[in-house]
């Protein structure tokens, strides 16, 4: 296993793929069948193929209780399943229990609760959508093919189901990944920091900061997948500053912004280059952006010291 695949594995909350597609090319899938058994992932067939079965094995219902049964079998629980299926019924039915309401875990002392996760019914569920056959399907995501997935993709649709932050990219130095209400605490005390607000807006008062915080999470990543992001140092953990892609409305429409902030302690040790030189390579490669841009206060040399080192160029 490669660095890079120990890393992904590290971050895997999805333990079960629960497959439901037929017919599908042996070649259109082989990469994730190799993803399968290099993460050691549980496959849970849904059969199908039982004649006069009964009850009769077309209703999503009991498809979805013969399911649960053999999770339960094999030891994975519900949260840390995907649904793979063509079959817009049993999508539906699944994809209807995403609504369940979020409860806080807590820790045997009832003064210390610990970050909230959601225990919601139901698994997260991507639908098959054969070439040629719109369907208007229920689902967190919807597929034309399997050639290019991989357990990673599937692993977010799981992540962004559960309300789980994705570990965008590691640097050398620093882990980039999606904001969490928890980080919070840390980000005023960061913003707090010398010149930190001399070039940018602070934050808002915290409730209306949780609000909004909660709202980019659920529009920004869930609809494009990027946004600006926390940065932590990989030994520490502790909050290094923040930094991302935004949209940014001109004159000549609307442009790919790269932003970022060093919290003061951090600031001069090239974390700023190392991190967004990391992610323009992945807004590149992985996003197809072929152009970011760079907003910057005429005073504040030192980003744009930054942004030329970058290769980024004044216009």
């Amino acid at each position: 296993m490669t660095a890079g695949q120990e890393m992904i594995r590290s971050q895997l909350v999805l333990r079960a793929i629960v497959w439901d597609v037929q017919d599908v090319e042996k070649e259109e899938i082989k990469r994730l069948e190799e993803e399968i058994q290099l993460f050691e992932i549980c496959r849970v067939r849904v059969e199908r193929g039982r004649k006069k079965a009964v009850p009769p094995l077309d209703k999503p219902e009991i498809l979805y209780r013969i399911i649960q049964k053999d999770l339960k079998n094999a030891g994975v629980l519900e949260k840390t399943a995907l649904l793979v299926t063509d079959d817009p019924g049993l999508a539906k039915y699944v994809y209807s229990f995403r609504n369940g309401q979020c409860i806080q875990n807590r820790s045997s002392e009832k003064q210390n609760p610990k970050p909230g996760y959601c225990l919601e019914k139901g698994m997260g569920v991507v639908f098959y959508e054969r070439s040629g056959c719109r369907t208007d399907a229920a689902a967190d995501m919807i597929v034309l093919g399997f050639e290019e997935i991989g357990i990673q993709f599937f692993d977010r649709v799981q992540k962004r189901r559960n309300h789980l932050p994705w570990n965008i990219l590691y640097t050398e130095r620093a882990c980039v990944r999606e904001i969490m209400i928890q980080d919070l605490d840390e980000l005023y005390a960061l913003y707090e920091g010398d010149g930190i607000t001399d070039y940018t807006e602070p934050l808002m008062e915290r409730k209306l900061e949780e609000d909004y915080t909660r709202s980019y999470i659920d529009s920004m990543y869930y609809y494009y997948g990027y946004g600006m992001w926390i940065v932590r140092d990989r030994k520490t953990g502790e909050l290094i500053g923040r930094a991302g892609i935004e949209h940014r409305e001109t004159e000549d429409g609307v442009v790919m912004e790269l932003g970022y902030i060093i919290g003061t302690a951090y600031q001069g040790q090239g974390y700023a280059t190392e991190v967004c030189g990391a992610i323009a390579a992945y807004a590149k490669e992985e996003l197809g952006m072929e152009e970011l841009h760079c907003f910057i206060h005429p005073r504040n040399q030192r980003s744009i010291h930054v942004a030329e080192k970058l290769g980024f160029m004044r216009v």
